[in-house]
Formats: structure tokens, sequence, C-alpha cells
């Protein structure tokens, strides 16, 4: 399996031809908010990414529409302070995420209104996300309705369904 992991490079804006490697299974980003803006074309073309980390970025929303590549199993967005909105049309074509993992973003306050996609197996919430978690009380919060149907609904160590 091949990885790709860029750490600690805010002022990174792209990698040497711009884009990825073409066997490229797992990616992790981690405070490399400007790498992460370009890379539009780079990573919807990355047609065997498998699972991508995404931690310590700066952005409201996230994913843009044809962001990510359709091949995509899993996908961790942690640490990003400012995200405020998961963008429903970056996740819909996503047919294969199975796993969706989302951890220490306090200002996240709900998923799309439109659901997410109906692949995802596992949802976990982990860490300061509490907007999230008091919306997805079961079974009267405000957003059960949008994951009561997903397998396995972990919140911080509680395993829900």
């Amino acid at each position: 399996m091949y990885h790709l992991i860029v750490q600690d490079c805010p002022q990174l804006e792209l990698l040497s031809d711009g884009s990825l490697p073409s066997n490229l299974k797992l990616l992790y980003l981690r405070n490399c908010s400007k790498l992460l803006a370009s890379m539009k074309c780079a990573l919807a073309a990355a047609t065997s990414l498998f699972s991508l980390y995404i931690g310590e970025v700066d952005m409201e929303s996230f994913p843009d529409e044809g962001l990510l590549p359709h091949s995509l199993n899993s996908l961790s967005i942690t640490w990003c302070p400012n995200l405020k909105k998961l963008n429903h049309f970056g996740l819909c074509h996503l047919s294969c995420l199975t796993r969706l993992y989302l951890s220490s973003c306090p200002l996240l306050e709900c998923l799309p209104e439109e659901g997410l996609p109906k692949s995802i197996s596992t949802l976990q919430i982990w860490g300061n996300c509490p907007l999230l978690k008091h919306r997805f009380r079961k079974p009267n919060g405000e957003d059960w309705e949008k994951i009561h149907d997903i397998q396995c609904i972990i919140i911080d160590s509680d395993i829900i369904t």
C-alpha cells in the first residue's frame, strides 16, 4: 500500500508537478491548508485513493464539490477549529465511502441537511465536537433521523447502534 504523509507545511502550495501518484492508497494531510486548497484536480484524479486524513486545516466548509475521488472509502477530519459545515455536494457522489470520522471540530454544527452518503456504515464522532454530539442524541436529537440508518455510530467511546 502506498502512503503519502504531508504535515506541518502551512506554506506549501503544490506538490512537485501538481499531481498525486496513480497508485496512492492513503493520503495524510495535517497543517497544510494551502496545499489542500490547491489540490482539487489532483485529489479528484486520485482514483486509487482509499483513505484520506485531513487535520489542522483552516476551513469553514469541507469538502468542495468535485474535490474528493469516488474511490474514497474512509474520510477522517480532525482538529479543524473553524469547520462549520460539511458540504453535501462534496460528499454525495462518494458511493464507496463507508467510514466517516469527525474529531475536535468544535464549530461543526450539523451534518448536511440532505444527509450523508447511503454507503456510510460507520460514523465516529470523537473529542471536542459538542454541537454535533448534542444533535445526535438517540432518539430525540435534532439530527438523529439523518444518521439512524448507519450501522455503527460511535460518539466518544459510546457505541450507539
